[in-house]
């Protein structure tokens, strides 16, 4: 019987694959360390599967039919665009049902609980002894091959999403015939490509090894009355405590959440017994630091021995252990705090609910002030001469925050990423003593962008921020636009305006780096893809992903990160990059390059020519008419 795709199929495979990466993640914790690429995969697909089924809700795409909206041909080729597509959506389904067969056929068989979503478990010892001999895919392949099987499905669901979104976008029918063309020559592509995957790829897995292997270290902290004091220089999560977050119980007698990774001559950790003694608070949360170090806090973390909330410091993270931390861990861990906070019918500066936008903000990282914070004197506002000033402030914190949409927890962490806003909050809250504003606003908030002009006066010292978006609230929340203004902050010392200055510039970068990481604002996504090696001048990156983005003024911006979040690419393309006579793509406008070392510290680099050499690929680069055909198709 012929297989004719339709949105039930599209709605079957996303929770199949759901349901399969769940299994991979309960059952990891019997099971090798390269199941992790596989669900990680898993999680990718059903993000792809999602983003199809709302293009079809939305008419953006016809599944079953072809591309969105094209003008039939009339040739005798039609067809074939249908074809391209059901095979696609066909050679998914295949190999999500085979998978899935094997994971029953595999897997420990739990009751279902109020917390769980299905009986699956952790692997039996068949699968833990004999792993590699299983054969994973319905070629016999192995594990490799099927997560590289996983990755071609995901790129090719994402190919057919740029062709919708392209031609929407642009305006332009194109026949039946030139589309199903494009689908297949760059699906033809990735299926060559796809071969040069064939590698282990466990390297950003939270590893079953010992952790001195894989690098997966930070240096642990904590904040005393004496300042901020180190408690194990080579500190890791237990492998097995992400297990705690998936709320089974199961799990629950994994007791400890850290472990001390230095060793004595005997082989014993000396800080063993100081890092185990904190655990998870039912008000914990992480937050990322700005600045040039990566590192992490952990709000009200549970001290066992005195009983105390304490705060926690995550630093000199290895780059290899950047990607898995943060987001199979600590952003993981944000949402579920704020999904806990605002369950309970109240926002706070951790996460809120926007009214405006519908959306879930959830505070993803901030400028630590621990002078200024308590030391402003007075903030002056002026708009076109016009002054206002206010003394008695209470506190001020920068905040950046992160945005997903409001709705049911279970399903959001991995089918829809975090996106962060383009700006950061400057909070300034004043002292309700001030009887001379009994009727004023209750706090100010400024909105700091990437290209926010900063002075510091020194010698006054003194904090100037030039035309700044601010807003006023009440102590009836609600809210007061006052535009554009100028800001001047007013502070105790000389010491304190410094460290106010310096972390406002380190939050301004943030932004910058951001605004080169994601799609800004007047951008739309042309292209997303995975590919197995990109190779330029300068360095080799294994397994990146690359993003084409379309401004509003027709420009085209190359985006390319390493998979392990160590290596950031960000060039604007030539005008003629298409077109160029030579027929060579021209790599050679300027390009930042954001480059975590290996201990833990963040350059920018700015390269005024860009590359004279750029390949995106497997074992040969994209070419540029297979990039031509997929933007303007």
């Amino acid at each position: 019987m012929s297989f004719t795709p339709s949105i039930g199929d599209v709605v079957l495979m996303t929770q199949i694959a759901w349901k399969l990466a769940q299994a991979f993640t309960k059952g990891r914790k019997s099971a090798p360390a390269e199941f992790c690429e596989v669900e990680n995969q898993l999680y990718s697909l059903t993000a792809a599967l999602e983003a199809i089924r709302k293009a079809q809700a939305r008419g953006d795409l016809d599944v079953g039919t072809t591309p969105p909206k094209f003008v039939s041909s009339g040739s005798e080729d039609e067809p074939y665009g249908q074809n391209t597509i059901t095979n696609m959506l066909q050679n998914c389904l295949q190999t999500l049902k085979h998978l899935e067969g094997i994971v029953k056929k595999y897997s420990v068989i739990l009751q279902p609980t109020a917390s769980s979503t299905h009986g699956l478990g952790s692997w039996n010892q068949y699968v833990i002894k004999n792993w590699r001999k299983i054969e994973w895919t319905t070629e016999k392949g192995d594990l490799s091959t099927l997560r590289n099987q996983i990755m071609m499905h995901t790129n090719s669901l994402n190919l057919l999403l740029g062709v919708a979104v392209n031609s929407q976008a642009a305006g332009i029918r194109r026949s039946v015939e030139k589309s199903s063309d494009m689908i297949k020559e760059l699906y033809e592509w990735y299926e060559d490509n796809i071969k040069g995957l064939n590698r282990d790829r466990s390297d950003d897995c939270i590893s079953n090894t010992t952790p001195s292997h894989t690098h997966h270290i930070f240096e642990l902290s904590i904040q005393t009355s004496r300042g901020r004091e180190t408690i194990c220089p080579r500190a890791h999560f237990n492998r097995e405590w992400r297990k705690i977050l998936s709320g089974g119980p199961e799990y629950q007698e994994i007791e400890h959440m850290l472990a001390c990774d230095c060793r004595r001559h005997d082989g014993s950790a000396p800080h063993q017994a100081a890092v185990q003694r904190y655990k998870l608070s039912q008000l914990t949360f992480p937050v990322q630091l700005a600045g040039k170090e990566r590192s992490w806090i952990l709000y009200k973390t549970t001290d066992t021995i005195t009983n105390q909330l304490v705060t926690l410091y995550i630093a000199k993270i290895h780059p290899s252990y950047i990607h898995s931390l943060e987001e199979t861990i600590l952003q993981d861990l944000a949402i579920r705090r704020a999904d806990l906070i605002l369950s309970q019918g109240s926002g706070n500066s951790l996460c809120y609910a926007s009214a405006d936008t519908e959306e879930e903000r959830i505070l993803a990282s901030l400028g630590e002030l621990k002078i200024a914070q308590k030391s402003v004197e007075s903030v002056t506002f002026d708009n076109g001469g016009r002054t206002y000033s206010r003394k008695y402030v209470d506190n001020i914190q920068i905040l950046r925050y992160q945005t997903m949409t409001l709705g049911p927890t279970i399903g959001r962490r991995q089918t829809e990423p975090l996106q962060p806003l383009d700006y950061a909050e400057v909070l300034i809250t004043y002292d309700d003593q001030d009887e001379a504003a009994q009727n004023d606003v209750v706090s100010s908030i400024l909105h700091l962008k990437r290209n926010t002009v900063l002075k510091l006066e020194d010698s006054h010292a003194l904090v100037k921020v030039d035309s700044i978006f601010t807003m006023g609230i009440f102590m009836d929340e609600h809210t007061v636009s006052l535009g554009e203004v100028n800001v001047a902050i007013q502070l105790t010392s000389k010491e304190a305006a410094r460290e106010l200055h310096k972390k406002l510039e380190d939050m301004r970068m943030e932004l910058f780096i951001g605004s080169l990481r994601y799609p800004r604002s007047d951008e739309a996504v042309a292209l997303h893809l995975q590919v197995a090696t990109v190779e330029c001048d300068y360095m080799s990156i294994s397994d990146a992903d690359i993003t084409v983005t379309l401004d509003d003024q027709g420009k085209h911006r190359l985006i390319i990160e390493s998979r392990n979040k160590c290596t950031l690419l960000s060039q604007v393309l030539a005008e003629d990059f298409f077109s160029s006579p030579s027929g060579k793509p021209d790599y050679s406008r300027p390009t930042y390059v954001v480059q975590y070392e290996e201990d833990g510290t963040r350059n920018v680099y700015k390269y005024e020519r860009g590359f004279r050499y750029l390949s995106l690929g497997g074992r040969q680069g994209m070419p540029r008419p297979v990039l031509l055909r997929l933007i303007y198709n």
